[in-house]
């Protein structure tokens, strides 16, 4: 816009006329008149005839000899006019001019028809102001450049704007309809206006979370099917070689170990896609409930805490969480505590056994289901799901899972869950 002013400012410069414009009026015709009326006597008797027709235009005619043709009006007061200026200009040489007004036609535009009788020269006048193309051009010039400028600019930046926002959406829908075959394709680039580029930022983090999953059942089926080879190799020995090696209470055991994997695995999947339903739930009778029930088995477990805990959570998901750590910590360590308190909007649940605990370079395996880790924390038929339960349980109340050192040996598990889930789901998303 601020272009497109100076550009007319320009043009108005450019197209100014360098003698200012006469008024409305005779003042014009009789400017004009004269003029010509000059140039046809100052010429020699033999090419009068050849400059009026040449200097003669639609709007003001000259004739030598004989009048032209023009039909008689009542006279007006713009004639009337005319004639004074011109007896004013010519009046020390011409006595008489004759001005009438007339009309080219019946429909034709009024005119003025001028006579000198002494040098025989007619002239016809146009009273109105008629517009030739180039007058109009040369007026409107100025506006029709301000307004094309406008147009293009216009059009040029609608163009720009909508392939903006356009071509990130054909992007995003190709890749969209391309996921479909190809669940791990490059990142979307985020390019585009701010909403177009949250879009695309969404969307990577949905196709890497898709690609994670369908990576990690893939992960799975590997794993039951290994784990499930031993066993079913076993039964089948002992089935070809019959006699004693057909052992029934060894094939209960291998049958019971296979059922224990399919449960372990399906129950994993389940928590993975499972979604319950939400509740109130007081965080310090859910723990100490939960450690009286090991206790009452037999387990030196022991329950501190007096921060009263209020949040909206599956209880029953979060209860089988902290019942997975507490019973890992009870296989294996002698004692075990549970600590509760409160940082921030977040409730803190600490599980501490005095086992061998987990070395720091297999902490992030161990959530990963079926993992196996070194022998000091693998149990008999252990499938490697528990940990990856609560991870799965933990991530879906949107908190963290910690492991640490406890002193003077043992494992120390951080549970943080916060306690204003729909604040805690809020910022996550706006991040």
């Amino acid at each position: 816009m601020v272009a497109t002013i100076f550009l007319i400012a320009a043009l108005f410069y450019e197209f100014r006329p360098y003698v200012p414009p006469l008024p409305d009026g005779p003042w014009p015709n009789a400017l004009a008149i004269e003029t010509g009326i000059e140039a046809i006597r100052s010429a020699p008797e033999g090419v009068k005839t050849s400059i009026a027709e040449r200097i003669s235009t639609k709007d003001l005619m000259f004739q030598i000899g004989h009048p032209l043709e023009c039909l008689p009006l009542a006279q007006n007061h713009l004639s009337e006019l005319l004639r004074r200026i011109l007896n004013v200009r010519f009046g020390h040489e011409e006595e008489n001019i004759i001005v009438k007004t007339c009309a080219l036609g019946e429909d034709g535009d009024t005119m003025a028809s001028v006579y000198l009788p002494s040098q025989g020269i007619f002239v016809l006048a146009r009273e109105s102001i008629h517009f030739h193309w180039p007058q109009i051009l040369r007026m409107t010039l100025p506006l029709i450049v301000a307004f094309g400028s406008l147009l293009v600019m216009i059009i040029v930046i609608s163009i720009w704007c909508i392939h903006r926002i356009n071509h990130p959406l054909t992007v995003l829908a190709s890749r969209a309809e391309a996921f479909g075959y190809d669940i791990s394709p490059a990142p979307l680039p985020a390019k585009g206006p701010a909403e177009i580029r949250n879009v695309a930022c969404t969307f990577n983090r949905m196709q890497a979370r898709i690609a994670y999953v369908v990576e990690e059942r893939k992960r799975i089926l590997m794993a039951v099917g290994h784990d499930l080879r031993t066993p079913l190799t076993r039964l089948s020995l002992r089935v070809e070689m019959g006699g004693k090696e057909l052992d029934q209470a060894a094939m209960r055991r291998d049958l019971i170990l296979m059922n224990r994997m399919l449960n372990g695995a399906l129950a994993f999947l389940k928590e993975e896609v499972e979604v319950a339903s939400t509740e109130v739930v007081d965080i310090r009778s859910l723990v100490e409930s939960l450690c009286s029930d090991f206790t009452d088995m037999g387990k030196n477990v022991v329950f501190s805490g007096n921060a009263e805990l209020v949040c909206v959570c599956d209880a029953v998901a979060l209860s089988r969480a902290i019942s997975n750590l507490i019973d890992n910590a009870c296989k294996y360590g002698e004692n075990v505590s549970v600590n509760l308190w409160r940082q921030d909007d977040y409730a803190m649940i600490e599980v501490t056994d005095d086992g061998p605990g987990i070395p720091a370079a297999f902490r992030e395996t161990a959530i990963l289901p079926f993992a196996r880790l070194d022998p000091a924390r693998t149990s008999p038929g252990g499938l490697g799901l528990g940990l990856a339960i609560v991870q799965a349980i933990v991530d879906r109340h949107y908190g963290k899972l910690v492991f640490a050192d406890a002193s003077p040996h043992g494992l120390i598990a951080h549970i943080a869950i916060p306690l204003n889930r729909d604040r805690r789901l809020a910022a996550m998303i706006s991040s």
